[in-house]
């Protein structure tokens, strides 16, 4: 190499340009200080939000980002329970999520590419465009605020699933995704244990006016019974799934303990919603199972899963005894009966989302079926003339309808039967294992949540219902990877 090649060194008095790195750094610093003075607990998580981004500069997103996104996914189980004390807000969760964006958005700027793997660009699409549609309702919104607010929570949500299901386009990472999301199911159930055993929560848990009689049901980490419940109706496919897929007698035991775990404890929430959702999925594995001429060999242990579930369920709701003891107000809880029966008097828990289903209709029809915009379902429900009661709408499907319209729930559907079509017939042509256990695995958990979603109170910071959306994305991507259409003798 020449003399004349070599970059010329800095003379005397003239210093070399910041690197654009430096002035990002220094920019974040400035708005933190700044935000800071206004809101002291902003700045500090802004501060902290680029500390850790000076900290991981130099190492590259490429390699740095699988980790993180990984952390992202666990910490977005946790929840309000890895938020910092003086800022209940701050969860880490939403840390991460920001740090991750902000990283991408970096790569992005610094002629980085992201190119979306086969099979993600449809799902991510339509995502993309309920996105979009959910910011553009802002401007009919009433209360802008809370249509920022409930875009912003999808925006964050929307990003966690696509997180997900890049990281589930290398089959060793999605295995080890897969194997810490069921790390995280043991920690909340064994929290869940930890209630029963003591009767003590953990202080997100808000049990509301059932405690004024004695409380009904755990919460684990997820604030209340019925958000639990969804939780583990989203989970109990991915368990139930191992013993059809797998021969290995170690993957069996825990597919066949980790189901039982999550029904029983689905039956101690005294979640109706979340034990229709159970048993729609087995409802579909055995149906699933049986209608694919690969797997028909398989139908037997479906089946003995399917009957372990009705010996399970069965005897306890029906109040007789059998595995599960049930106390009597639990028992009568889980009475789909008495629900129709609220439903017709106008009564309880069933006559308020009874009410709750038909203002919001009202209020889709009342728009002409553009919506009330984002996050705003509440704010009218609240100042109704006949106020129910309650201001959420305790429906998911619901909520996406009232917010965003036809347009926006026609949207999500699409999202959703996207997921499920691509899931159920990858399921059948992979040649990955793999692939076919999350597909078959991630199909019958959207197929429980068609029920289950209107158990929790809100499903648009529900980040378990989220993730399976990513996991849904991410099955189709690794089935989609080349061999992956191979026939299988599985």
């Amino acid at each position: 190499m020449s003399t004349t090649d070599a970059a010329p060194a800095p003379t005397r008095g003239h210093r070399a340009a910041p690197s654009r790195a430096t002035v990002a750094v220094l920019a974040g610093a400035v708005v933190a200080g700044a935000l800071g003075v206004v809101q002291p607990l902003a700045g500090l998580a802004l501060a902290l939000v680029v500390l850790i981004g000076t900290l991981l500069r130099d190492v590259p997103l490429p390699r740095l980002a699988p980790a993180l996104a990984l952390l992202t996914v666990l910490a977005a189980v946790g929840g309000p329970n890895l938020a910092a004390p003086p800022a209940p807000w701050l969860f880490l969760f939403r840390v991460l999520i920001v740090l991750l964006g902000l990283g991408v958005v970096g790569y992005l700027l610094m002629d980085g590419r992201l190119v979306l793997p086969a099979g993600l660009p449809r799902p991510a699409g339509v995502l993309g465009v309920l996105l979009l549609w959910s910011a553009i309702s802002i401007g009919w919104a009433d209360d802008v605020l809370a249509a920022l607010r409930w875009t912003g929570f999808l925006a964050m949500m929307a990003a966690l699933a696509v997180a997900v299901a890049l990281l589930c386009r290398d089959a060793r990472r999605a295995a080890v995704l897969m194997w810490c999301l069921a790390g995280t199911f043991a920690v909340a159930c064994l929290v869940a244990v930890a209630e029963v055993l003591t009767g003590l929560h953990l202080p997100t848990f808000r049990p509301g006016v059932e405690n004024r009689g004695g409380l009904i049901g755990v919460g684990s980490l997820f604030g209340n019974q019925n958000n639990f419940a969804a939780f583990l109706a989203l989970s109990l496919p991915y368990f139930a799934v191992l013993p059809v897929v797998y021969r290995d007698a170690r993957l069996r035991a825990v597919g066949i303990a980790g189901g039982a775990t999550a029904l029983v404890l689905i039956l101690l929430t005294g979640s109706k919603s979340g034990l229709a959702a159970a048993g729609l999925s087995v409802l579909g594995l055995l149906v699933l199972v049986g209608s694919d001429r690969r797997s028909r060999g398989r139908l037997l242990v479906a089946a003995a899963i399917a009957g372990l579930a009705v010996v399970l369920a069965v005897p306890a709701v029906t109040g007789g005894g059998g595995v599960v003891q049930l106390d009597e107000r639990t028992v009568t809880k889980l009475d789909f009966g008495l629900l129709l029966g609220q439903v017709e008097t106008g009564q309880g828990s069933g006559g308020v989302r009874s009410a709750l289903l038909d203002e919001g209709l009202g209020l889709v029809s009342g728009t002409d079926g553009l919506g009330v915009g984002a996050g705003n379902a509440e704010t009218h429900v609240r100042a109704l003339a006949d106020f129910p009661g309650v201001a959420n709408l305790h429906n998911w499907w619901l909520e996406v309808l009232v917010n965003l319209g036809v347009v926006g729930f026609a949207l999500y559907l699409l999202l959703y039967l996207t997921l499920l079509r691509g899931q159920v017939l990858a399921a059948r042509s992979t040649g990955s294992r793999l692939a076919r256990y999350m597909c078959l695995a991630g199909a019958l958990s959207l197929l429980g949540w068609f029920v289950g979603g209107v158990g929790p109170s809100t499903a648009i910071h529900f980040t378990p219902m989220w993730i399976v959306i990513g996991l849904g994305m991410g099955a189709i991507v690794l089935a989609r990877r080349p061999g992956g259409s191979a026939p299988s003798a599985s």
